[in-house]
């Protein structure tokens, strides 16, 4: 019996080699693709929106008649930089130089603003990005913006 057994586990031996093989013989495995970098955004152009936030001494705030537009002069890659333009009943009231970059997923933004303050954010769509300004000395704040490509 010992002897009909052992050829018989050997034979199921081989055929289960045979099954679990990866390829057929003389076939080169097949390397597995990596994958594509997302597609690099176009940032340059002008993005406006709106505001909503919390200000130190104000509280909850829409920033009633008052828009944001960012301006994006230069990209060379995935860093980006423009200019803030903060505008009070159509009439700009503010300035501010910025830098950004285009996080590796290119969907996350975060931007840096001269004279303090920082942002982070995604790009919601083609023509759409949404950023969260924080500001950290007196008086503190933060912010949404719904920024729309023009």
């Amino acid at each position: 019996m010992k002897r009909a057994l052992t050829p018989l586990i050997l034979i199921l031996a081989v055929l289960a080699c045979g099954c679990t093989a990866g390829s057929p013989a003389g076939t080169p495995p097949v390397p597995s693709a990596a994958p594509a970098a997302p597609a690099l955004p176009e940032m340059t152009g002008t993005w406006t929106g709106t505001m909503q936030g919390y200000e130190e001494g104000t509280g909850f705030t829409d920033y009633a008649g008052a828009t944001l537009a960012m301006v994006v002069d230069e990209q060379q890659g995935r860093i980006f930089s423009g200019r803030l333009l903060f505008k009070a009943n159509g009439t700009t009231g503010r300035t501010k130089d910025f830098a950004g970059a285009i996080g590796r997923d290119g969907r996350t933004l975060a931007i840096v603003e001269q004279g303090g303050g920082f942002s982070s954010g995604s790009i919601v769509s083609e023509g759409e990005i949404e950023l969260t300004y924080l500001h950290d000395s007196p008086p503190y704040g933060i912010a949404v913006d719904s920024l729309k490509k023009v």
